[in-house]
């Protein structure tokens, strides 16, 4: 699957480290997890002029709070089943060799980390954090439990107006600072990046040599302009996608297939499969 040329590039330049990753959707759609405009995504079934906007959600709630929850439900069902492939297990892997120096992700599932990577900048958020609403830098970790037991709770209770928003108030605290309501942590429609995330991913793409881009369709600003700003500064970039991304012709090597086979290829070129 990997050619010859692209082969002996790996083997003489992923052992020099300065290797970054920027993943998408399409590396954990391998996991279960539909990309959210592609066949089975959310936005087929729910519109996202409402559901991926936070006045959308908020509005809606007023009125019809069953929709809203439902769309909970479908959410995070989806998620909690998912778990790492082995393209992001690979990942975890070149990391733990000192290869992988970073991986910057679209992705809010959680699945780099729960492969083990540990250097992870998420431009989108996490789907198991919250924060407040008026300090960002303010967050907690909700457990996969804690995501079920809600979810339990929001079925039981879902034709009661009251029982939801106690269940949600539950899950959804309070900030002991200022008083304003945590939020999932992610970046909803018209949302700006996280700042600090974005600065981070910039930074490491400073020092990349290369820079794999797995599942991304290179669409969606300001991620898709990352892989242009490695470029300039150096960088080859080798892609591994299910169909040519947005900026293709700007990569050095484009590889179509499975990023869980196409990755653990890699590492047996490595020498570590």
């Amino acid at each position: 699957m990997i050619s010859k040329e692209l082969r002996d590039y790996i083997q003489k330049s992923f052992k020099r480290g300065h290797v970054i990753c920027l993943s998408g959707a399409g590396i954990s759609y391998e996991s279960g997890i539909p990309t959210f405009r592609g066949q089975g995504g959310l936005w087929e079934k729910y519109d996202p002029a409402l559901y991926a906007h936070l006045e959308g959600l908020t509005q809606l709630f007023k009125t019809n709070p069953i929709k809203v929850i439902d769309f909970i439900i479908d959410f995070y069902s989806v998620i909690l089943k998912a778990y790492p492939n082995p393209a992001h297990r690979a990942l975890a892997i070149l990391e733990k060799e000192n290869i992988l120096t970073s991986t910057i992700t679209q992705n809010i599932d959680g699945l780099h980390q729960e492969a083990g990577s540990r250097n992870v900048i998420e431009l989108h958020g996490n789907a198991f954090r919250i924060r407040c609403n008026c300090a960002p830098d303010k967050t907690r970790v909700l457990a996969k439990d804690e995501i079920k037991e809600m979810i339990g709770l929001l079925k039981n209770h879902k034709n009661s107006r009251i029982k939801i928003l106690r269940v949600l108030s539950r899950y959804f605290p309070r900030c002991l600072n200022c008083g304003c309501r945590y939020r999932i942590d992610i970046v909803l429609f018209g949302e700006m990046l996280p700042q600090d995330e974005l600065s981070r991913a910039y930074k490491e793409l400073n020092n990349c040599h290369v820079l794999l881009i797995i599942g991304s369709s290179l669409v969606v600003y300001p991620a898709a302009g990352l892989p242009l700003y490695a470029k300039v500064r150096g960088a080859q970039l080798i892609e591994i996608n299910n169909e040519p991304s947005g900026l293709s012709d700007l990569c050095d090597y484009r590889i179509l297939g499975q990023a869980g086979e196409i990755l653990t290829e890699i590492l047996g070129v490595l020498g570590y499969a």
